[in-house]
């Protein structure tokens, strides 16, 4: 594996303590966004109380928030899996440009966050803006869970490197998942990875592989892919069978 430049750890040092920063003068929410979002909370009572799921509700409710969390995470991951069986050349590639170009993905992550942030910022606290600024919201958080799983991928690789293992793409991606988790985890700074750091770079990600798709339509190699071995006897048996 490529080592990370001094350079990139920095910047991503200097993300999290940013992140952690951020969260601490930007702890709450813009009171538009507070009360757009309220109105699908009181939409959501009147299809449960419409279709007798009240009694469903309450068992969610009484469900500890971190267990919930771990939920939602699992059904994020099975998503994952579904997106990598899917799209894994794809997945595969924003992988690699985290491994060669991370400065890159930081940078470009960095500055798609600022904007991004600032347009909808700009919708939410205008009346008219509001619906829009939320649709922002919503489209941010899909490309955000998109932008994830080559990051899953890259932490499992990453650690299972250290013990000098070789796996499947899907192993990386289920090791690093859970990795995910606990920096989402972790108290004071899990929510820093969870709306400043994991975002950031997965919108660089994003970005870059749609460059590179593109624009620039070209790849990197995949070096970290296991290379299957070529079993001689196996092909031996093949061809004898039928002499």
């Amino acid at each position: 594996m490529k080592k990370i430049k001094k350079v990139d750890w920095f910047l991503l040092y200097l993300t999290v303590i940013i992140g952690i920063a951020f969260l601490r003068f930007f702890g709450r929410y813009p009171p538009g966004l507070i009360k757009f979002f309220d109105s699908f909370v009181t939409l959501s009572k009147e299809i449960v109380t419409y279709f007798g799921l009240t009694k469903i509700a309450i068992f969610l409710q009484n469900i500890p928030m971190r267990v919930l969390f771990f939920l939602i995470g699992g059904v994020q991951i099975t998503i994952g899996f579904l997106i990598l069986a899917l799209f894994g050349n794809t997945i595969e590639q924003g992988t690699a440009l985290l491994l060669k170009k991370s400065n890159a993905v930081l940078k470009t992550g960095g500055i798609l966050y600022a904007m991004i942030f600032a347009v909808t910022s700009m919708f939410i606290y205008s009346v008219v803006g509001l619906p829009i600024g939320g649709i922002f919201v919503i489209v941010f958080h899909i490309f955000v869970m998109l932008g994830k799983i080559p990051i899953a991928v890259f932490l499992g690789y990453s650690l299972l490197e250290q013990f000098h293992i070789k796996a499947e793409t899907y192993l990386y991606y289920f090791v690093g998942s859970f990795i995910m988790l606990l920096f989402e985890s972790v108290y004071m700074i899990g929510s820093a990875f969870l709306f400043f750091i994991f975002p950031i770079v997965a919108l660089g990600v994003d970005m870059l592989l749609f460059l590179y798709r593109f624009v620039y339509q070209c790849s990197l190699p995949i070096e970290f892919r296991e290379k299957k071995k070529f079993d001689r006897k196996k092909i031996r048996d093949v061809i004898k069978k039928d002499l």
